[in-house]
């Protein structure tokens, strides 16, 4: 999916915060500065989260809560998969909440079956494009939802 303009990338994270349910996590991929921690903010407010959202470069993990709570993880500077089951990341996966990881190629093999990735691409200054594509069952819905909400913007 193309979007032209951080307007865009946040109508996408809005639209796909209102479809997310507790336990579903979501892979982000990219290079910095591709709309990663863009669209979080955005997903947050679309699930109803009043909370200002940051990047979670520095602190690894942002906690927002709500009747359905947000974690957003940033494993930018984790050295290896090891950091991540440290400190207790893998559990917190399996908490309950919305969890968004950045960088989650990194720790690719203690994400759950079931997780939609996302993998954001600059095209130019201000368009990205962003391939959806979810494994397991929740993973294959959230990906359908992606492409209706594409198909709607035809």
């Amino acid at each position: 999916m193309i979007l032209k303009t951080t307007a865009q990338t946040e109508a996408f994270g809005l639209y796909l915060g209102k479809k997310l349910k507790a336990y579903d996590v979501l892979a982000l991929v990219g290079d910095l500065g591709t709309g990663k921690t863009t669209f979080v903010k955005a997903l947050a407010k679309g699930m109803g989260l009043s909370s200002e959202v940051t990047s979670a470069t520095f602190a690894i993990l942002n906690i927002y809560e709500g009747e359905l709570p947000l974690y957003h993880f940033d494993v930018y500077r984790l050295k290896d998969e090891d950091e991540f089951f440290d400190m207790g990341g893998e559990d917190m996966l399996d908490s309950g909440a919305v969890c968004a990881v950045e960088w989650a190629d990194i720790i690719a093999d203690s994400l759950p079956e079931d997780v939609l990735r996302l993998e954001f691409t600059r095209i130019d200054e201000d368009t990205r494009d962003v391939r959806a594509t979810g494994f397991g069952p929740r993973g294959k819905e959230l990906e359908e939802e992606v492409a209706a909400y594409e198909n709607s913007r035809l």
